[in-house]
């Protein structure tokens, strides 16, 4: 039986969802092709009806993941009445332990920074466009020049990346430090806000 072209849609949409939730809580080079495939209720065999490679799904399941957390960040700051009230609301959040801790493996920065400096142009471009609308998407909320809010927006996601990353990789020999490194970094960054 032939797929419908929505139907063959879909079934690329599932792969590419699968793939950007399994990447983001087990890493790129602890996900098999298979697996991915297997999770999505599919057979490995028609992995290459979808895609040429392992990096093209990698780099749409980069590209789609950042999508969504971009699209949702967007919708938190455009809805609030005051950019900085927005923005510190969105770190609390980010530095959360519930952000930390998601199944869904969260923002992409913090959990495919590693893999994406190990991997190619490919998957390396398609982290590059994520960054750069997560940046744009700041420095609006930011005062100041263009150049100042892109420098500050800068600033403030390698904050949130950066203690992200180490709250999570202590988080099993030491939560105790993992929460601190969280609420640290969440106060420290909102305080600069403030003061900006």
């Amino acid at each position: 039986m032939r797929l419908t072209k929505k139907q063959t849609d879909q079934n690329r949409q599932l792969i590419v969802e699968t793939a950007s939730r399994m990447f983001r809580l087990h890493g790129m080079d602890n996900v098999a092709v298979a697996d991915i495939m297997k999770e999505s209720g599919f057979t490995h065999g028609g992995f290459y009806n979808h895609f040429k490679s392992k990096d093209a799904l990698a780099a749409e399941a980069i590209a789609s993941a950042f999508d969504v957390v971009a699209s949702d960040l967007s919708e938190k700051l455009a809805s609030g009445k005051h950019p900085q009230e927005s923005l510190s609301s969105f770190v609390t959040q980010y530095l959360s332990p519930a952000h930390r801790d998601t199944k869904s493996g969260g923002c992409p920065a913090p959990a495919l920074s590693g893999d994406a400096a190990r991997n190619g142009k490919t998957v390396q471009t398609a982290f590059v466009k994520g960054i750069e609308t997560y940046l744009d998407i700041i420095a609006a909320q930011m005062g100041g020049d263009e150049q100042e809010a892109r420098q500050q927006a800068i600033a403030l996601f390698s904050g949130l990346v950066g203690a992200m990353m180490l709250s999570r990789a202590v988080k099993k020999s030491d939560p105790k430090v993992s929460n601190e490194l969280l609420s640290s970094a969440r106060n420290t960054l909102t305080l600069k806000m403030v003061h900006a």
